[in-house]
């Protein structure tokens, strides 16, 4: 996942006064520290797999086995000719934005030697990708999004083209994308929230809208699709310049709803969803919600990060938190 914008941090500042009374309480369980994975050089984005951690930095992207989270193994490394801007993870596979080369595919179940196994050009600069059941979507940084029809993992052919679905023209600038269920999430500038419906992958169609009015949506967060066994989410998250991180009720596409604010330590710098939980990075802290009445967002776990908050991933089992010179791991609550 990649860190938020610079620009969010800055206009984000006022949640912290009233966040950091919440997120206080001495009774606040803390998530354990399982393990880290040290970088010579801070991480730009993150994606957790199966059993794998995948990290870039500028253009190279770091595979880690994570089979064992105390005592994660660097295993190894790909380099790109362009930027990783983008960063999403399907079992044993990566799915890099690889700025103006487009969408690249990692075959990742060796993790000591990742293999190229897939490329597709985009019509613009590829600036962010998710995936979710067979389908990749990769943002453009001012065209809207590309559906790009993946495999299944054991049947790849050398390195190639795969295909492209279908795109979706955007309204502004996509700033930030998220998928699961059928539906595609856009955070575009100036438009706000875009929900997409893509169980047509060869005509995408806006489903519903968010408009933040002259607040921008900067970010979106849905949960992850293996959290919820495929099925549409009923609840993401977006971040927004003033607004921080909120709780979107997406439960009725056509019709999506700012159910609440998300009392953050400090102006988020990350976050990633396993199904109606949230987890988000600010101030130092890792924080944990229940978003069960995504109305009335409770913390139910808080740990120290030990430096500045950076990217956020997480998996069936481990959150996933950049900070300068390391990953840190930690175990779900």
């Amino acid at each position: 996942m990649r860190s938020f914008p610079l620009a969010l941090v800055v206009l984000a500042a006022a949640l912290t006064a009233a966040s950091a009374a919440v997120g206080a309480g001495a009774q606040t369980p803390s998530p354990p520290r399982v393990g880290s994975v040290p970088l010579t050089v801070p991480a730009a984005a993150l994606a957790a797999g199966d059993g794998r951690l995948i990290v870039a930095s500028g253009t190279r992207v770091l595979v880690v086995d994570v089979a064992r989270p105390e005592a994660p193994a660097p295993a190894g490394t790909y380099e790109f000719a362009q930027p990783v801007l983008g960063l999403a993870a399907a079992g044993r596979e990566a799915y890099v934005a690889n700025s103006h080369d487009g969408l690249r595919r990692l075959d990742l179940r060796n993790p000591s030697a990742p293999a190229l196994t897939g490329t597709s050009a985009t019509r613009g600069q590829a600036a962010g990708v998710a995936a979710a059941g067979a389908l990749v979507f990769v943002s453009d940084n001012s065209l809207g999004f590309d559906v790009v029809e993946g495999a299944a993992a054991g049947d790849r052919a050398p390195a190639g083209r795969f295909e492209r679905a279908g795109e979706y023209l955007g309204d502004g600038f996509p700033r930030g994308i998220a998928a699961g269920g059928g539906l595609v999430f856009l955070a575009d500038q100036p438009a706000g929230l875009i929900v997409v419906d893509v169980s047509d992958p060869g005509a995408p169609a806006a489903a519903g809208r968010l408009s933040l009015g002259r607040d921008p949506v900067l970010a979106v967060v849905a949960p992850d699709e293996r959290s919820t066994g495929g099925a549409p989410p009923s609840v993401v998250a977006i971040v927004s310049g003033r607004g921080g991180l909120q709780a979107v009720d997406v439960s009725d596409p056509a019709a999506p709803r700012v159910a609440a604010a998300v009392p953050t330590a400090g102006p988020p710098a990350g976050a990633a969803m396993w199904g109606r939980t949230l987890y988000a990075v600010s101030a130092g802290v890792l924080e944990v919600f229940d978003l069960t009445d995504p109305g009335r967002p409770a913390l139910a776990g808080r740990s120290a990060l030990g430096g500045a908050a950076g990217p956020l991933a997480v998996n069936g089992e481990l959150v996933f938190a950049a900070i300068p010179g390391e990953v840190v791991l930690f175990r779900r609550p």
